[in-house]
């Protein structure tokens, strides 16, 4: 047998994180695979037991024209296929071809990758797979159209797949926001044991492997105990290696394949379900007996999966901006009473307790410019500087948060009893300012499915760690830790962070705009200062003249003029007096005491009823009779 891209018997738990799957150089042998070049068309590599399907020719596949291979009307199907496709690695399909001159008949998947195109073949699908194809996406959908909300969904969807396909177990598996991975739904025989509820870790689907779950929506294993079928000729030092990404055919890793039966699972299919293009969980199916989909199925199963997929992402959506609108109902109430005058930090601190509400946790803290304020449940004081620059050296200006502080801080003296999980929302675009959520321990279990620890075991080459052997429901207590924060708690956190800084925005706005008001008004102020002080002088200056005149000696001048001086002074006060209002003729005494003199005392007649003025009416009267008179003693008949 031929080598294969890599020595698979290298492979174990150590560094099956590291394998590349992708390249594996070999199939899973119920098909036979061709690969050509896409430019000039002509083979690069074929699978070992291509000739179940090509018959035994004994030829020299490698360099030979697709249509030497399949014949004529085969290659022009299969190009007019991938054609349809486009240049993307969605597959084409051409359903029960015959092959070259023989009678046999094959369905074949054509796609592109890399500069290669791939030619999967497989046995023709029955007559009875081809029209419950027909039907089954459409069967699904209709089934689960009118489910809104997931626990139903997913319920509803476990037992129609299982009852549609036929596999003995089908589960509805959601990935956690840690990458552990928890049962959802099931339906099973009822001979078969239980996984509902239970939890497996993230180390079960390492990350090469979901990558490729994103890009290949259908996985199946037909047998976990086949013996891969290699590629042939082996790539040279100088050529790329063989991506099979996106190839239906492409085998399996051998842990994967030992972890199957280590469940008593004999075939397996994987069906994507892929949310803002990440994967969000999988719909796995497991059989106690060797069994394939045909062509025609899996195509069915791939687009309800797409279905599923968008369905679980309006749903999804849905309950975040319920959430959101929820948060942001109770947000506007915390806020509504914030001044432009009053600082964003001073209404936060005032109100912690209000946001402690919003998410549950024991307490809640603001880092401000360095400055913290807490309520409830919180850190030491003197710990949160450092704390805090730990929680932005990892979180950025991202949402960040943790079940386990004491792990996190590596100080279990402080953290993991009464303050035990934290979450951070950052608050400003520019400074390192985190509202704070904090959760106290929480004793509790969490059922995984087998103890979530790698196995040791003795061989023939040594010692080698190997998926675990039992899938019993194994209970681990959860000591030290919080409560996990859950996507909900996420989703009203991003509500939170993304109202907090639109108030900060718009409270920095007011604040410039009053600013800006002030500012006005001082320079308004200033221009009328300078205006009425301007008057008062000339307004001194012509009484001085005037008293001067009229004066028979320096002393009858000092005693007017002081005397003048005292009636403007008493004028100038009440033109902003006035605050119980008052009579109109004491102000116009005041105003013409200023321009009277001993030789004139006629000089100013007044006379007329008494008239009372409001306290508006009096300051108005006040300003408007003193800028009557100045101007009067500058320009009129009291300047002579």
């Amino acid at each position: 047998m031929l080598p294969l891209s890599y020595d698979r018997s290298e492979v174990d738990l150590s560094n099956c994180d590291r394998e590349p799957i992708h390249i594996p150089g070999s199939i899973q042998p119920h098909g036979a695979m061709v690969v050509l070049d896409e430019e000039t068309g002509r083979v690069l590599f074929v699978s070992q037991n291509v000739d179940r399907f090509l018959g035994s020719t004994n030829r020299e596949y490698v360099g030979a024209q697709l249509s030497d291979v399949v014949g004529s009307t085969v290659a022009h199907d299969l190009g007019n296929a991938v054609a349809r496709s486009g240049s993307s690695h969605i597959a084409g399909l051409v359903l029960k071809a015959k092959l070259g001159d023989s009678n046999t008949l094959a369905d074949i998947t054509v796609h592109r990758h890399g500069g290669r195109t791939f030619l999967e073949f497989e046995d023709p699908a029955s007559p009875e797979d081809t029209e419950v194809a027909l039907h089954l996406t459409q069967s699904l959908v209709r089934r689960v159209d009118g489910q809104k909300e997931f626990d139903p969904l997913f319920r509803t969807t476990a037992r129609l797949v299982r009852a549609m396909l036929g596999y003995d177990r089908v589960m509805v598996y959601r990935f956690l926001h840690n990458g552990a991975g928890r049962v959802v739904a099931e339906a099973k025989d009822p001979s078969l044991k239980s996984f509902l509820g239970q939890h497996f870790p993230v180390s079960d689907i390492p990350m090469q492997a979901r990558k490729l779950y994103v890009q290949n929506w259908v996985r199946v294993i037909g047998d976990a105990n086949f013996v891969p079928v290699p590629l042939t000729p082996r790539v040279s030092e100088e050529e790329a290696p063989v991506d099979l990404s996106h190839a239906h055919l492409r085998s399996v890793s051998p842990i994967h394949c030992e972890y199957l039966r280590n469940m008593g699972v004999a075939a397996s299919m994987s069906v994507s379900i892929v949310v803002d293009g990440e994967l969000w969980g999988l719909i796995s199916c497991h059989h106690n007996s060797p069994k394939w989909l045909s062509i025609p199925l899996r195509v069915s199963i791939e687009l309800f999966a797409q279905y599923f997929s968008l369905h679980v992402a309006s749903i999804e959506h849905r309950e975040q901006k319920a959430a959101a609108m929820s948060t942001r109902t109770r947000l506007d109430a915390i806020i509504a009473e914030v001044r432009p005058e009053e600082s964003v930090d001073t209404v936060l601190k005032s109100r912690l307790d209000d946001f402690a509400r919003l998410i549950a946790s024991d307490g809640a803290g603001l880092w401000s410019k360095g400055e913290w304020a807490s309520h409830g449940v919180s850190p030491p004081e003197n710990m949160v500087p450092e704390l805090m620059e730990l929680v932005a050296g990892r979180a950025g200006r991202a949402i960040w948060d943790t079940q386990d502080l004491a792990s996190f801080t590596g100080n279990r003296e402080i953290y993991g009893t009464r303050v035990a999980g934290m979450l951070a929302i950052p608050i400003s675009v520019s400074n390192p300012d985190f509202l704070v959520f904090f959760r106290s321990e929480e004793a509790h279990q969490i059922e995984w499915a087998g103890e979530p620890t790698k196995t040791e075991i003795k061989t023939e080459y040594g010692k080698r760690l190997t998926p675990r052997g039992s899938f019993d429901t194994w209970r681990e207590d959860v000591r030290h830790k919080s409560v996990p924060w859950s996507d909900a708690d996420l989703v009203i956190a991003d509500a939170i962070r993304g109202y907090v800084r639109d108030v900060m925005l718009s409270h920095n706005d007011a604040t410039e705009e009053q600013r800006e008001k002030t500012e006005n008004q001082r320079k308004l102020l200033n221009a009328e200062l300078n205006h009425r002080v301007k008057n008062i002088l000339s307004l001194v200056k012509s009484i001085a003249a005037q008293t001067g005149a009229n004066s028979e000696s320096v002393d009858d001048y000092a005693k007017s003029f002081e005397g003048r001086l005292r009636a403007l002074s008493y004028a100038h006060d009440q033109s902003f007096a006035g605050s119980d209002g008052g009579e109109l003729g004491s102000l116009i005494t005041a105003e013409a005491d200023m321009h009277r003199f001993a030789q004139m005392p006629d000089r100013i007649v007044i006379s007329g009823e008494p008239v009372g003025l409001t306290e508006r009416a009096f300051g108005v009267f006040a300003l408007l009779l003193h800028e009557m008179m100045t101007n009067a003693s500058k320009y009129g008949s009291l300047s002579v």
